[in-house]
């Protein structure tokens, strides 16, 4: 199963695995709108100054790929539900998702995409009305450890250091201790 990363989420990992999208081991995809996202969106461009060094490392599902099977369909359908005003069961607000956040999740469920996010409305939005998969940027990096794709290092510390130093969402407890358990440190990101 492929992981379909959102904007936030390929800034939290692109650093640890720069190859993420070009190499099948480590399972990921984006569309195109995160791509456009991730570039021409001011404040990342504030705040991510370094993220250009890895343009050339994004690849994006092309949109042939991603507008095939009943993706159409369920774009529609959320579109309609976002228009009508759906209550998100936890938060007990109205589901509020962007045009971006429509796209990821139409193709997360049309194409069986596990995703990764760290907007929590889009997350919950998945799972609840969809039954969709869901995994944190930290679960990935923790699975990325056990499969050997990534040895974790001083380097790789940093960037987690860095993950709270740019007030990244805090990550899942469980993953948390399963994280200090596969890598032998003590976790420096966003708790």
């Amino acid at each position: 199963m492929y992981i379909l990363c959102d904007t936030c989420s390929v800034l939290m990992l692109i650093r640890i695995a720069p190859d993420m999208f070009r190499d099948d081991r480590y399972g990921c995809v984006t569309i195109q709108e995160v791509f456009q996202e991730f570039f021409r969106t001011q404040k990342f461009k504030t705040k991510y100054p370094w993220r250009t060094k890895y343009k050339s490392k994004i690849k994006a599902l092309i949109k042939s790929k991603v507008e095939t099977g009943d993706f159409n369909l369920y774009l529609e359908a959320i579109r309609n539900i976002i228009e009508t005003g759906k209550i998100n069961g936890r938060t007990k607000k109205f589901f509020s998702l962007s045009y971006v956040d429509q796209q990821i999740a139409a193709c997360s469920i049309a194409h069986g995409f596990k995703l990764t996010t760290v907007d929590d409305d889009l997350n919950d939005f998945i799972i609840q009305e969809f039954s969709g998969k869901t995994i944190s940027p930290l679960g990935i990096v923790n699975d990325w450890i056990k499969k050997g794709l990534i040895k974790w290092d001083d380097d790789l510390q940093s960037v987690l250091e860095d993950w709270d130093k740019c007030n990244e969402h805090p990550q899942p407890k469980k993953e948390i201790k399963r994280f200090e358990k596969l890598s032998g440190y003590t976790y420096a990101g966003p708790k």
